[in-house]
């Protein structure tokens, strides 16, 4: 049987509970982006383990690191045209404009020869 401590012990001691508590708001907004996305998240969390002083290997620092890949929506694109002096339009500068004009309302039904 092992007698290693359990490491969630640890971890609930890390910097007072204040380790746990970041991982699982990583968690979360990770699980969030995931299922918003249906791309593969991520977290991580790194344990540095060295000695307090030189020369003292019974008083150990540890020091951790939480890190996410939280995956983001794609975004989408906008199309824009260059006019000569190059600026960005949304219309092209190389169509003809319609002469498209408002017909006024009559009320009357037309048929198609007629208009």
């Amino acid at each position: 049987m092992s007698t290693a401590r359990p490491f969630t012990e640890t971890l609930r001691e890390l910097r007072a509970g204040r380790t746990q508590d970041e991982l699982a708001e990583a968690m979360n907004q990770v699980v969030k982006a995931v299922r918003e996305t249906g791309k593969v998240g991520e977290v991580t969390l790194t344990i540095r383990v060295k000695a307090a002083s030189a020369g003292n290997t019974d008083t150990l620092m540890l020091l951790d690191t939480i890190k996410t890949k939280i995956p983001q929506l794609e975004r989408g694109a906008s199309s824009f045209f260059a006019t000569p002096d190059n600026n960005l339009t949304r219309r092209d500068p190389n169509q003809r404009e319609l002469p498209l004009r408002v017909v006024p309302e009559t009320g009357e039904l037309m048929h198609e020869e007629q208009a």
